[in-house]
């Protein structure tokens, strides 16, 4: 199974998240033995690892079934040079402990505010029980305890062989590794004078500080009520940082990305598994909206955030609205002055890497209808970003710039007429108005040319749009086979055309291919179906 879950800020790589530790709180000590203070965070926020929550570390139960050794997922995704790259994640338990359980999961992302707390300063942190426990919201009595080392075991017990998965943000690229979660802990009870502690692993704990992690409201995740919905809430959490829509094959997402059992092979099996949570989600404020889209394998979710990104794609220079390396501030993405539409309209184009400056330019003065035509082409921007179209690979927030400066003469999927004047712009007369009777003569015919030409732009957009879909959840194997079927069928052709041109006509024939066998109309069909 494999998909092109989107990636992220490059947009070819997966996103970097470095968010310094609040320094708000009141400093408190470390450990009785351990005079240092630090500030800890609020009490509902922990820390995240990325890698951990794109793919699930633990079954969905409470209680692993022994007979079962190993779990193991794959997906596909980009990597910066257009490739696509296999991914695959293995996890094995210790055989006296088993695997991790849902619950481990909770522990582990307390462990993570433990550690954040610390300032991520020491992979070896010190803690008391009853501190962690707290903080899960366990009860302090004897068996709770119980539960936190039987975690403890086997989160020191797993291990993860990442094959192609484990994003490094300091190379900016993926790798292969082997590693595990927690080297060591060691338990003391308050009869001995000696913390607790627990050691991160090498490669965790070097991910933590390059800054491949992220904010993660603990609070909300210990209020979801299924374990479904807290994976998810990673996942989507991860995802929903840098763009407000995704969409992701159903199978993918729930086996591969949540862990929903294998035993599950029909797409309505599956829906019954994740509405639940879905609507959970939604109804807890993560999500505006869901829908399931087509049928059988090909079923796809289509998930909404209930609110904008919370990370710049890329900030642009005064100049040429290019993006720089380093995004903007949070403190900078507030809009400043005009109505209450402008500024919302100016917040979208901010958090997608528009200046401050350049966005309050960009929607002062404008229509409503030219401010609604903005949020379309935000919306179909988050599209692009999300499906990694080349069309905004270079420069996304240079791409966006462009496109909302003259937002009636670009063109989205969906218009059936482009390059339409703004309406009111500048109190101008529409064209229709404008035009004397002899050029009314001539413009149906004008008109109607153009049209086609728009509609077939639209098609190639979105056939374009489709393909990049179709390739990035393709195996690899399969695309082989319909190469050398096309290869074949043209073999013929190939005395007679340059190597180059040849290869170019296998590439379009393997398109062809994919596409017809996915139902993709051609373009008088798809005319038609507008």
């Amino acid at each position: 199974m494999s998909t092109s879950v989107a990636n992220p800020k490059s947009p070819h790589s997966e996103p970097m998240f470095s968010d310094p530790v609040n320094l708000d709180s009141p400093a408190v000590p470390v450990s009785p033995n351990d005079s240092q203070t630090v500030r800890p965070l609020p009490l509902k926020i922990s820390r995240d690892e990325m890698n951990l929550a794109e793919f699930p570390l633990t079954v969905l139960s409470k209680r692993a079934d022994p007979s079962i050794k190993t779990l193991e997922f794959t997906d596909s995704v980009k990597g910066k040079n257009g490739d696509v790259i296999n991914r695959q994640w293995i996890i094995t338990g210790a055989d006296k402990f088993g695997l991790p359980t849902s619950s481990d999961d909770e522990v582990l992302l307390g462990l993570l505010k433990l550690t954040a707390d610390d300032g991520l300063r020491s992979p070896k942190v010190h803690f008391t029980r009853y501190e962690l426990l707290k903080i899960l919201r366990w009860t302090t009595e004897g068996r709770s305890y119980v539960r936190l080392q039987n975690a403890l075991d086997r989160l020191s017990g797993v291990r993860i062989k990442a094959t192609n998965a484990f994003y490094d943000n300091e190379t900016k690229l993926h790798s292969t590794r082997n590693f595990g979660i927690l080297d060591a802990y060691e338990i003391n009870d308050g009869r001995d004078t000696r913390p607790s502690f627990f050691t991160w692993s090498e490669v965790l704990f070097k991910s933590f500080q390059v800054g491949f992690i992220k904010k993660l409201d603990l609070e909300f995740y210990l209020d979801l009520q299924s374990a479904v919905s807290k994976r998810l809430y990673r996942y989507l959490d991860k995802h929903f940082w840098y763009r407000s829509r995704m969409q992701v094959n159903l199978f993918v997402l729930a086996h591969e990305k949540i862990g929903i059992s294998r035993n599950y092979v029909y797409a309505s099996s599956l829906r019954q598994q994740l509405e639940p949570a879905l609507d959970e989600l939604k109804d807890k404020g993560l999500l505006s909206e869901y829908e399931f889209i087509g049928k059988g394998k090909s079923t796809e979710v289509v998930l909404v955030a209930a609110h904008a990104p919370r990370k710049t794609l890329a900030a642009p220079t005064p100049s040429t609205a290019g993006p720089q390396t380093a995004s903007m501030p949070q403190a900078n993405l507030e809009p400043s002055g005009g109505n209450e539409a402008d500024a919302a309209v100016e917040q979208m184009l901010m958090q997608r890497g528009i200046m401050e400056k350049q966005a309050k330019r960009l929607v002062n003065q404008r229509s409503p209808e030219t401010l609604a035509r903005i949020r379309s082409i935000v919306f179909y921007f988050d599209d692009l970003v999300g499906s990694e179209s080349h069309l905004v690979s270079r420069n996304p927030a240079g791409f966006l710039y462009r496109a909302v400066e003259k937002p009636f003469d670009f063109v989205l999927p969906n218009d059936k007429h482009s390059h339409t004047k703004e309406p009111g712009a500048q109190g101008e007369l529409s064209l229709d108005a404008r035009v004397t009777p002899q050029s009314q003569k001539q413009q149906p015919r004008k008109a109607s040319k153009e049209q086609h030409i728009d509609a077939e732009i639209s098609y190639l957009l979105e056939r374009k749009k489709v393909l990049d879909e179709l390739k990035g959840r393709t195996p690899p194997s399969t695309i082989e086979v319909m190469q050398a079927d096309v290869e074949s069928a043209l073999a013929k052709l190939k005395a007679h055309i340059s190597p180059r041109r040849f290869q170019e006509a296998v590439e379009h024939g393997v398109e062809q291919r994919l596409l017809d066998q996915n139902g993709f109309p051609d373009f008088d069909a798809w005319c038609k179906s507008l």
